[in-house]
């Protein structure tokens, strides 16, 4: 009995440990440049990201979040419930992570460049993953999906003052 008990809970554990590998709703990416260049949006918050082949991006209603991880990285003038994030920066592909297998890049590294609210240069990491079909590049819980050319925002709010 304690042995069909054994088989019966390696039976269910290997098949949880399968399903979650095969199926699991993000799955690490070889991400190469050219999956990169071009436009994604978060719609939920409507920012963009314009990613160009030259290693440069342009950034339209970037979350406030970005910038909770770099020390004075917002002029006091910023006003969360009013202002808009609008920046320009760099971006590399800086190779695996720790936490990933051998030789796979799952980062997209971006860093700011100082202008409008933004007074300190500073970055961050975007995740890059596959979800179903999809693949997405992630900060946190900000999700953003590549754009069909052309990408037009859909809140109608002009950019603000900050670039």
């Amino acid at each position: 009995m304690r042995k069909v008990a054994f088989a019966l809970v390696a039976l269910v554990l290997m098949a949880c440990g399968l399903r979650s590998v095969d199926s699991g709703p993000d799955l690490i990416v070889d991400v190469t440049p050219e999956m990169v260049v071009g436009t994604w949006r978060d719609v939920e918050r409507d920012a963009t990201f314009v990613f160009a082949a030259d290693g440069t991006f342009q950034a339209l209603n970037v979350p406030p979040e970005y910038f909770l991880d770099f020390k004075n990285a917002l002029t006091p003038e910023y006003d969360r419930s009013r202002d808009r994030i609008d920046a320009v920066g760099t971006w590399t592909l800086p190779g695996s992570k720790p936490s990933a297998p051998a030789q796979v890049r799952n980062m997209v590294d971006i860093t700011f460049e100082p202008g409008g609210f933004i007074q300190s240069r500073g970055g961050a990491g975007l995740d890059v993953k596959t979800r179903g079909s999809q693949t997405v590049l992630q900060f946190r819980a900000i999700v953003f999906t590549r754009c069909p050319e052309p990408c037009v925002g859909g809140s109608g709010v002009s950019p603000s003052p900050s670039r």
